[in-house]
């Protein structure tokens, strides 16, 4: 008897699981059904370009699976343009963790009920998360020392610890991001996603690179730079809505 498979994590479930080639009726057509778990390799993989070995653990599954649910979702979707095929996502043993970002961003999600949803079933899933320059909403300022009288670091990926304001109540706690200063890469995507599992909509700091700069505007986290000030500083330059937004990555990868 097989021995049973660990359910995978993945991070949301689709709002559209079904996708035809133009002028092809659907009695006519062949299916090719994606499931859950390899939208997810794709998704955290090519969309937003987090490294195997991390999007391995945030599923739950060892590297080698997760390669081969990449490889298997690939042969899919490529079987499924280059012949013509429908395209259906469903079915894989899966398991929800919604600590991790849907495949849009957090504007789209709200436009498309993925918040209202999350809210009916538990209430204010994400707090602080709406709001504007100066709006009520946590906020994640890169430190060089981990207290708001200290200077805003000017590196994003490799800055020494994140500090993640509640602009509401006025606290706010340091997460040590030490281990990715010396990181050979992924640096900037590992920080982003402690930014984006924070909670926080915005970060404040110097620059950033462009894969950090995907994966938080994928979940919709606004970027707003701060040079040669103090936390604090920085703090009510964005509360007084002084502060610059980025549009884009303004450094090349590996800054």
């Amino acid at each position: 008897m097989p021995r049973p498979r660990c359910k995978s994590n993945i991070g949301f479930f689709p709002q559209v699981t079904y996708f035809k080639p133009a002028g092809v009726r659907l009695g006519e057509i062949e299916e090719v059904v994606l499931h859950h778990d390899e939208l997810e390799a794709i998704r955290l993989k090519d969309l937003l370009g987090i490294p195997q070995e991390e999007a391995a653990k945030q599923m739950n599954v060892s590297q080698p699976t997760f390669h081969r649910l990449l490889l298997s979702a690939h042969e899919k979707m490529a079987h499924a343009v280059v012949n013509g095929k429908a395209l259906r996502i469903e079915g894989g043993n899966v398991t929800i963790d919604e600590r991790f970002t849907p495949p849009c961003g957090w504007r789209h999600m709200c436009r498309h009920g993925w918040k209202e949803k999350l809210v009916s079933q538990k209430g204010d899933a994400f707090p602080n998360k709406e709001g504007k320059q100066g709006g009520i909403m946590k906020i994640a300022i890169t430190s060089v020392d981990g207290t708001l009288d200290g200077i805003v670091d000017e590196r994003f990926g490799r800055s020494r610890k994140l500090i993640i304001y509640d602009s509401e109540s006025k606290n706010h706690e340091v997460v040590d991001n030490e281990k990715n200063m010396n990181s050979p890469q992924g640096a900037g995507i590992q920080s982003a996603q402690n930014v984006v599992n924070s909670g926080a909509g915005a970060v404040i700091s110097g620059h950033l690179g462009p894969n950090a700069f995907r994966v938080l505007q994928t979940a919709g986290v606004d970027v707003y730079t701060a040079s040669s000030m103090t936390v604090t500083q920085a703090i009510q330059a964005y509360e007084q809505g002084k502060l610059a937004k980025l549009a884009g990555p303004d450094v090349s990868g590996h800054w």
